[in-house]
């Protein structure tokens, strides 16, 4: 049975999760869980869309499909070249398109037993840096295949940078990397501590400030997968452009 689990100012902590060690390592289940339900997601609209596709009038998630794929496309011609990076615009879009999933399981607000029924998965960060750091590794993979081979890449990465200064590059690097994951990572987990925070108040007020909230956290989960897509196209563009 689906319960409410009751919350108390000492109980209050977003990202407890259920975990399974295996060879040393600690797997948080939920956020596993949380990750394969977005990738289906993600999957199924397209096979949905695939099989409903029309030249005549779209249905509706054909046409949103159509107007975030030329919205992406434009964002990466303006900023590289459709014709220099065109696989971009499908990985720009399955990466918005899978965060919004991830973002937007925040909606389910029911618990069972102790245990949230699914919490965003970007709300755990281990998510979030893994994907920061595979477009991370991905944008340079395809810089040294823009720039011909990995020298002449790193020497176009170097390329104004005093010598003396190259370990402040490579923090600015990773600076770049974690701000990928933590923007995310601490805007979900804020609002699944606002509805913790929320759930102390009597169940005959909480519905209508949580009701609310939930509102404002779809926004902000929207917002969320666009920034990360945007900056994810921006750090392509800085890794294979021609100097």
């Amino acid at each position: 049975m689906l319960t409410v689990r009751p919350v108390t100012a000492s109980t209050i902590n977003p990202t407890e999760q259920a975990q399974v060690h295996f060879l040393g390592l600690a797997l948080n289940i939920d956020t596993i869980i949380g990750t394969v339900i977005a990738a289906l997601v993600v999957i199924g609209v397209g096979l949905f869309v695939r099989m409903r596709i029309t030249t005549g009038v779209p249905n509706g998630v054909q046409l949103a499909l159509e107007t975030l794929v030329k919205l992406v496309r434009n964002q990466v011609d303006e900023a590289i070249g459709i014709d220099v990076a065109p696989f971009l615009v499908p990985v720009a879009m399955c990466l918005f398109l899978f965060i919004l999933a991830c973002n937007w399981l925040s909606v389910l607000p029911l618990n069972v037993g102790d245990h949230a029924l699914m919490e965003p998965p970007t709300a755990d960060v281990n998510l979030t840096y893994a994907l920061a750091l595979l477009m991370f590794c991905w944008q340079h993979v395809a810089g040294t295949k823009r720039h011909q081979g990995l020298g002449k890449h790193l020497a176009h990465v170097a390329k104004g940078h005093f010598p003396p200064f190259a370990p402040k590059w490579i923090m600015l690097q990773f600076v770049d990397l974690s701000s990928l994951a933590l923007r995310l990572f601490g805007n979900m987990w804020a609002g699944g501590l606002m509805i913790s925070l929320l759930a102390l108040l009597p169940g005959y007020v909480f519905w209508l400030p949580g009701a609310a909230w939930k509102l404002f956290d779809l926004g902000i989960g929207l917002l969320q997968a666009y920034i990360f897509m945007l900056l994810t196209i921006t750090y392509f563009k800085e890794q294979m452009e021609i100097r």
